[in-house]
């Protein structure tokens, strides 16, 4: 006669279905972990991606800025000569030619900036250095429409009003009033692009903001 056999067999089939739930186990955990770590790797090359993408729009926006500053200074030097042969006018200088009058037709882009926010793509680069490049954009677009105001045909048509008119003063008068608003919005844009342009090909370069950066000034004395 046998004696323990059932108890023996309980115990073998107990130690059978302990290793097999470890086994589930450990093969659920690896599963887990292997798919926890896909997920982390997804979000991660997918950061990657988002903060490369904004990196390279940033500097097509910071090439963008960059010509925009070229333009405005350009406008700005014109303004200055119009303003002098303005001021020589009023004065009845003797060596004053109103053939030296001229507009500065200013042409700036924002295509790229625009483009940027309508997308979301910078969402990656820190607010502060966005709200310095919004104030740029925004100081560049007010110098554009100040120069429109004074634009070719507005020019033409002083043109022919001063050649036939004999009240030339009053004409230049308003002429110097429109020349000088542009000439200090333009002045504006170009001081805050240049801090602009510098911040941003700081980030750029670096890939944090500039810990050296200070409050920009800016001053304009209007006779």
């Amino acid at each position: 006669m046998k004696i323990g056999t059932g108890s023996k067999g309980s115990t073998d089939m107990k130690e059978k279905l302990r290793a097999s739930l470890s086994k589930v186990t450990f093969e659920l955990t690896i599963v887990t972990l292997g798919v926890l770590i896909a997920l982390v790797i997804n979000e991660w090359f997918q950061n990657y991606q988002e903060e490369k993408y904004a990196h390279v729009i940033l500097e097509k926006t910071h090439y963008e800025m960059e010509s925009n500053l070229e333009k405005l200074q350009s406008a700005i030097k014109i303004y200055e000569e119009t303003l002098t042969v303005i001021e020589k006018l009023l004065k009845l200088d003797p060596t004053a030619d109103n053939n030296k009058l001229a507009i500065a037709y200013l042409d700036t882009n924002s295509s790229v900036w625009e483009f940027a926010l309508l997308r979301d793509e910078l969402k990656e680069v820190p607010v502060e250095l966005l709200i310095t490049i919004s104030s740029s954009y925004k100081a560049t677009h007010d110098a554009q429409i100040a120069s429109e105001l004074i634009g070719p045909s507005s020019f033409n048509k002083f043109l022919k009003e001063f050649s036939v008119t004999t009240d030339k003063q009053s004409l230049l008068k308003d002429l110097k009033l429109d020349v000088q608003n542009a000439h200090m919005k333009a002045r504006f844009a170009s001081f805050l692009l240049e801090h602009t342009v510098s911040e941003t090909a700081y980030y750029l370069k670096t890939g944090e903001m500039n810990p050296e950066r200070t409050q920009v000034e800016f001053s304009i004395s209007l006779d």
